[in-house]
């Protein structure tokens, strides 16, 4: 009879700690990225008797159950519902990964499905927690991963100015096959439009940020054949300087940046580049004079040496050609990639072609990598493939970093520690954005507790519970009545 009053107690005992449970999940119904958890209850033996039938040979059993017990509570990792916001660092993740932070105080590493992210005022990405997001350093040209280390995304707050080091072609570049021939009596001269067939102007940085205009020209001086010139004039008043040393800061400067020279009146000839086309494709020529070969990502460009150009001491055009760490004053024309001679007649046409010579209008289409000093204006993610990108007032978007993610094998390996926040007993598989894992920007997810689901589990404790005490309540009664027996 005791035992009945014991195992009413336990299913007491349990249904108080399912209705923990379930308030829990209904307390953080808005709280971002939280998982509700589920209670895993074991029932419990207090004594077997196990017997056999002699005459049919078969064995019995007598059970005493000893109620029920807590074994443990179990999250469930179901993706919540995704919500917009207007901010551009709260990110959520479309899959079963976690973010990582780091604690700046005891180093510790966490993580947390709650994606709401800020800078903070030295350029962290921090949570809501000040705990530093985590992530790879990227190449800001290519926006690949260079980095082997999880670092602090950090984000600079301003970039110095980058003199123009390379520059570049892109298709569609078009210069008209039908072009006249400029007669070679009549001199290149940039003032003169008849001495040259198209013109196109692109500005230039120096290494102090200062920005240099300069023009190409394209001249047709033969059949599939051009002579390109490269020329600047401006003010010293337009970059400050005193470039003569005259006290004079209001000068005419005239750059060939071909010739190597830089004067103060116009140069009485200029010095050009030539480049030829493939007759039968209308791709350039990679003649090894001109297009004097590839870099390492097989690119082919002209090179321009500048080293008499000195704007006030500023360096004008910065490619690291020998790799050594420092800057040679030179600039590279990018004008194609890929191989060469593929049709066999040795002519050597660039398969990608940056610049064609086909049978139309002129269209030039030209980018360079220099620029002035920028303040940081905005932050975004891109979406999918996580690359953090910071946007500058002097309109450069660079991308600096790219999210590490944590995927665990065994999410209860997860220990719950606060604030969204888990702690894991085992270190996780590190892993980049993208396939199962995609990073969605401007979004955070919700809770995944379901209201309904749990009134309805609210309902089944609740029930749960008075069965149990209704139990006590019986059992009382019964020992109540075999102890009047005697009277």
């Amino acid at each position: 009879m005791l035992r009945s009053f014991f195992n009413a107690i336990t299913g007491m005992d349990v249904s108080r700690f399912a209705l923990d449970v379930t308030s829990d999940n209904l307390a953080n119904v808005n709280t971002v990225g939280f998982k509700r958890s589920r209670p895993i209850f074991q029932d419990m033996i207090s004594q077997v008797i196990v017997g056999l039938n002699t005459t049919t040979g078969t064995i019995k059993t007598t059970t005493f159950g000893a109620g029920a017990v807590v074994d443990s509570t179990q999250k469930v990792w179901t993706i919540g519902n995704f919500k917009q916001s207007d901010i551009t660092t709260d990110l959520a993740i479309e899959g079963k990964a976690l973010f990582i932070l780091k604690d700046p105080i005891t180093n510790q590493q966490l993580y947390t499905r709650d994606g709401r992210f800020r800078i903070n005022r030295e350029g962290y990405m921090i949570n809501p927690n000040g705990l530093y997001l985590q992530g790879f350093r990227v190449d800001p040209v290519t926006g690949e991963v260079t980095g082997t280390q999880l670092e602090n995304i950090r984000i600079e707050t301003q970039i110095p100015p980058k003199a123009t080091g390379e520059i570049y072609f892109h298709q569609p570049t078009n210069l008209n096959a039908d072009a006249p021939i400029i007669d070679t009596t009549i001199t290149f001269d940039p003032t003169n439009p008849s001495s040259y067939n198209y013109r196109y102007t692109i500005t230039l940085y120096d290494s102090l940020g200062r920005a240099i205009p300069a023009d190409i020209f394209f001249r047709k001086t033969g059949d599939n054949q051009w002579e390109l010139y490269f020329v600047s004039s401006f003010k010293e008043s337009d970059v400050g300087v005193d470039t003569n040393g005259d006290g004079d800061t209001l000068d005419n400067v005239y750059i060939d940046l071909f010739g190597n020279n830089l004067t103060n009146t116009p140069p009485a000839s200029y010095t050009s580049k030539v480049i030829t086309f493939d007759p039968d494709t209308g791709k350039i020529i990679a003649d090894g004079t001109t297009i004097v070969g590839q870099d390492p990502q097989g690119r082919y460009y002209i090179e321009v040496q500048v080293n008499n150009i000195d704007l006030g001491g500023a360096i004008f055009g910065s490619v690291d050609d020998n790799n050594d760490g420092i800057p040679d004053r030179k600039f590279k024309i990018f004008v194609g990639e890929g191989r060469t001679n593929l049709d066999g007649d040795g002519d050597n046409e660039i398969e990608t072609s940056y610049i064609t010579q086909h049978s139309a209008d002129f269209v030039v289409t030209m980018d360079q990598d220099g620029y002035a000093r920028g303040e940081l204006i905005d932050v975004y993610i891109l979406s999918e493939d996580g690359v953090v990108v910071g946007v500058y007032s002097n309109g450069e978007t660079l991308p600096m970093y790219r999210l590490a993610l944590a995927q665990f094998t065994d999410p209860e390996e997860l220990v719950k520690k606060g604030s969204n926040l888990y702690a894991s007993v085992k270190p996780p598989t590190v892993l980049l954005p993208g396939g199962a894992n995609k990073i969605r920007s401007g979004m955070v997810e919700l809770s995944n507790v379901d209201v309904a689901k749990e009134f309805i589990n609210l309902i089944t404790a609740q029930r749960t519970y008075q069965a149990n005490a209704r139990a006590v309540t019986v059992a009382n009664t019964i020992l109540e009545d075999t102890i009047n027996l005697v009277r």
